[in-house]
C-alpha cells in the first residue's frame, strides 16, 4: 500500500530544499572555491547537522505526544500557519533582487574546515528546530508509533536535502551563472510561496 502522506512530505520537502536559504549559499561559495570536493564535504556537514535536528527533535515531539493527545492536533494547527507564514515570506522577498551568491566566495581550506562550514550553517539555525517542531507531526498518521515515524519523516528530509545540495553543487561548477542568476532564483521563490501557501491552507481546511 503506498504512504501517500509520505509522499506528499517528500514532495513538499523537495520543494523546501530547493529554496534558496544559507545552506544553499555555503554550498554555492565552496562548490565555486573548492569544486566537487567542496560540495561533498559541505552537504556531509549539512547532512549530520541535519540529523542532529531530526533525532532531537523527533525525541521530544514523541514525548510530548504521549502526555497529551491534543498536542498533536495543536501542532499541526501551528505548523499550517508557519507552512502559510513560509509562503508569503517567500512572496515577499521575491519581490526584491536576491543578494549575490557569489560574493565573498571563501578561499581555499583544509577538508575539516570546509565540513565543519557546512555543519555549522544548518545547527546553528533555530529555524530549523521550529521547522521540524511544527512541520513533521503533520504527517503522523492516527495509531502510528510517533517515534519511528518521526524518524522516518526526518531522515527522509534530510535525505532528500542532502541530494537536491550534491545535485545542485555540481550544477553550480557548471553553470555557475544560470543557477545563480537572481532572476532565477526570484522565480523558484515565487512558485514555493505559492505552493506552500496552498499547503498550508489545505491543512487547515482539513480541521474544519
Amino acid at each position: 500500500m503506498i504512504d501517500t502522506q509520505l509522499l506528499a512530505f517528500a514532495g513538499v520537502s523537495l520543494l523546501l530544499a530547493v529554496t534558496p536559504g544559507p545552506d544553499m549559499a555555503v554550498v554555492t561559495k565552496n562548490a565555486l572555491a573548492h569544486g566537487r570536493r567542496g560540495v561533498v564535504l559541505t552537504t556531509s556537514g549539512i547532512a549530520l547537522a541535519l540529523v542532529i535536528w531530526v533525532t532531537a527533535t523527533a525525541v521530544g515531539i514523541s514525548a510530548l505526544l504521549r502526555t497529551s493527545g491534543e498536542v498533536l492536533f495543536v501542532l499541526k494547527l501551528i505548523g499550517a500557519c508557519y507552512l502559510a507564514y513560509l509562503g508569503i515570506r517567500a512572496l515577499l522577498e521575491s519581490r526584491s533582487r536576491p543578494a549575490d551568491l557569489l560574493a565573498g566566495m571563501a578561499p581555499a581550506a583544509p577538508a575539516h574546515a570546509v565540513f565543519r562550514q557546512g555543519f555549522l550553517s544548518a545547527i546553528s539555525n533555530p529555524k530549523l528546530g521550529v521547522f521540524f517542531v511544527t512541520f513533521l507531526p503533520q504527517f503522523v498518521l492516527p495509531g502510528q508509533p510517533a517515534l519511528s515515524r518521526l524518524l522516518v519523516l526526518g531522515v527522509t528530509f534530510a535525505v532528500i536535502g542532502w541530494i537536491w545540495m550534491n545535485v545542485y553543487g555540481l550544477f553550480v561548477t557548471r553553470l555557475r551563472d544560470v543557477i545563480t542568476a537572481p532572476r532565477v532564483r526570484q522565480w523558484m521563490q515565487r512558485v514555493t510561496g505559492v505552493v506552500l501557501l496552498g499547503f498550508g491552507a489545505r491543512l487547515a481546511l482539513e480541521r474544519i
